[in-house]
């Protein structure tokens, strides 16, 4: 019995290993776009998104290096839902720290809200919506076969708060271009930025109670 708990398990992670390879390699294709047109632009909604893509990638790829060194009995000595804990905590951490510099970064935006959106932008955060989407759905649905996993669950916070800034971009994008609204860009920073604030202290929590339960 105690074998069998164990196949299933390795087997689990190398599920989730595979999951989290496919999400970094359609992440970084879209982090390479936004941050070109958003800089292009100077739309710090499109701007954001792109760097808090590249912290997803990252993270991501922690997240891939975790499964990899488990499965090379790296940590032999410790449990692997302790492992898993320990690099959902890192990724919380990141969350929040890049999230607590968008929202810096929105809110200086609001004092000059200047920007040139163009169709190549717009059509940029769409791309970007459609990655981060498709990349949320193939995490979560790892996750729902694998609840205990937070390292795996780490990775999909990481790429749904991306879904939510990519939202809020388009929305910038769309006002700025057609309605001439650009403080509607630096708006949509700081309210992004404040749901994922939430998101990434609750991360922080149950990593940190996970790993200590272990």
């Amino acid at each position: 019995m105690s074998h069998h708990h164990e196949h299933s398990d390795h087997h689990h992670l190398r599920s989730n290993e595979n999951i989290t390879a496919i999400a970094v390699f359609l992440s970084i294709g879209a982090m390479v776009l936004e941050l070109y047109y958003g800089y292009k632009i100077n739309s710090v909604a499109l701007i954001m998104d792109g760097w808090h893509m590249l912290t997803h990638v990252l993270v991501l790829t922690l997240a891939w290096l975790t499964y990899k060194l488990i499965d090379w009995k790296v940590f032999s000595g410790i449990h692997e839902h302790k492992i898993l804990s320990g690099s959902g905590f890192i990724s919380a951490l990141f969350l929040l720290l890049i999230t607590v510099w968008m929202m810096a970064e929105s809110a200086m935006k609001l004092m000059k809200p200047e920007m040139d959106v163009t169709t190549g932008a717009l059509l940029t955060a769409v791309i970007g919506l459609i990655v981060n989407g498709v990349s949320a759905i193939i995490l979560h649905r790892g996750h729902e076969h694998d609840h205990d996993d937070i390292n795996l669950y780490a990775a999909y916070l990481h790429v749904l708060a991306d879904v939510v800034l990519s939202l809020f971009a388009i929305v910038a994008l769309f006002s700025a271009k057609y309605l001439e609204i650009n403080w509607m860009d630096a708006v949509c920073g700081i309210v992004a930025s404040a749901i994922i604030l939430k998101w990434s202290f609750s991360l922080l929590k149950k990593s940190w109670t996970d790993y200590h339960a272990c």
